[in-house]
């Protein structure tokens, strides 16, 4: 086998998704530098819709799209539990995944690989790796799956706490048939990466938080993130130009039940109450229209409306901005393997107040500038971020990780090469 790898990656590389979305697109520019020649194909997905601005986004990054996945009509239609039932049906009739792909140059590759451990991912990767006789690599960028029942308990309590807060009736009456549906879902991506050749983890606390065997199947990248040297020239420059912190308190995560949306408005509210009615708590992220509206109601009710401000999807700098001016990032994160808000905020001398989980103590745990606390305990959540509003001289450290990007790109590839060549 040559140096030269061809290889189909199955990603959504587009950073509103989140910063497995960024990583992916980072990912897939490296490659070409490195002897991997990268074929994106789309994964089926119930929540996107591939449009020309996602298109001519990708053409500014030099990126084409060789091939998408798609499932039976049937889920294209809106019915109860379409995403988990989607999910459930694609285990058991994984044929059932029309692939789209120039055969040219499905033939001439050597392996496939999923950029995500998302259920549309995973599925469509395996099926690609079927019809075309392909070696099959994952690369997790969160835990597809939660040994410790008390971690899932949080995370499906925030998942319940956001159907109160935009009071979904219908979905908090089937409540336990949906979590049922999910677990389910859980035991089954445990079966299908079995199948893998290759399982990477951007994060040593992925196989930490899958726990048992994993640990062993796992091969963690520790870390595999960094920031890259254009993240570090924005950082800097924003760093230079900031003189002074405002009134503002910045969400560090997407706005979903996951990364703790419900829980920071909260706490925001015993923030305003406690550090004065001027400050504003700033959101940034792509949220629908109808949560957006569900969202703001549930702020009037807590009488915070005029004072949370919803963004949207923000340049990488005008987020980044946003972030450097504020006094604390409130991440209150359920899922995570080592996330970039937080090594961003850390580099723009904002403090962060988080959750005690795998992901943030394995890398952050003991730095100067963040506090980790009990994960759901809201209360502590605002508390420990009044304390650092009114704290005098707050001294952040910056993170030192031992490898840089570059590093982390050589390790990777080498990594998926060696295998290709078993």
């Amino acid at each position: 086998m040559s140096d030269e790898v061809n290889m189909i990656i199955v990603a959504m590389p587009f950073p509103y998704t989140g910063g497995g979305g960024y990583r992916a697109l980072l990912s897939i520019k490296e490659y070409r530098k490195r002897g991997i020649n990268p074929f994106l194909v789309l994964p089926w997905s119930l929540k996107f819709q591939f449009t020309a601005q996602e298109g001519l986004f990708l053409l500014r990054e030099g990126i084409r799209v060789y091939g998408s996945a798609r499932l039976p009509r049937v889920f294209s239609l809106y019915f109860p539990f379409r995403r988990s039932l989607a999910n459930f049906y694609t285990f058991k009739r994984l044929p059932t995944i029309k692939i789209e792909i120039n055969r040219d140059i499905a033939s001439a590759s050597h392996c496939v690989m999923s950029m995500h451990e998302g259920v549309d991912a995973i599925t469509t990767c395996l099926r690609i790796s079927e019809v075309f006789s392909l070696k099959r690599i994952a690369l997790l960028q969160l835990p597809p799956f939660y040994e410790d029942p008390q971690r899932l308990k949080s995370i499906e309590e925030a998942r319940y706490l956001w159907l109160e807060a935009i009071e979904d009736f219908r979905m908090r009456a089937s409540w336990s048939i949906i979590r049922e549906i999910e677990r389910g879902i859980s035991k089954n991506v445990k079966r299908l990466l079995n199948d893998f050749d290759l399982v990477l983890a951007v994060s040593k606390s992925i196989p930490m938080e899958m726990g048992g065997e994993w640990s062993k199947k796992v091969v963690p990248l520790d870390p595999g993130v960094a920031l890259s040297q254009e993240d570090m020239q924005l950082i800097n420059n924003l760093s230079r130009r900031t003189r002074e912190k405002e009134k503002i308190v910045v969400f560090g995560g997407r706005p979903s039940p996951e990364k703790g949306l419900i829980e920071a408005l909260i706490a925001f509210r015993e923030i305003r109450k406690n550090c004065g009615q001027d400050f504003k708590l700033a959101i940034t992220g792509r949220i629908s229209d109808e949560n957006l509206r569900k969202i703001r109601a549930f702020c009037d009710r807590l009488g915070i409306k005029d004072n949370v401000l919803f963004y949207g999807f923000l340049p990488r700098e005008e987020r980044l901005t946003i972030v450097a001016k504020s006094m604390v990032m409130l991440y209150p994160s359920h899922t995570d393997a080592f996330p970039y808000a937080v090594l961003e905020s850390l580099h723009l001398n904002t403090p962060v107040v988080a959750y005690n989980i795998p992901a943030l103590r394995a890398y952050y745990s003991g730095l100067d500038g963040i506090t980790l606390v009990k994960e759901s305990d809201i209360e502590a959540l605002a508390q420990k971020t009044i304390e650092k509003i009114k704290g005098k001289n707050i001294h952040v450290e910056k993170p030192k990780f031992t490898k840089s990007w570059n590093e982390i790109m050589d390790e990777e590839v080498a990594l998926i090469k060696s295998r290709l060549i078993k």
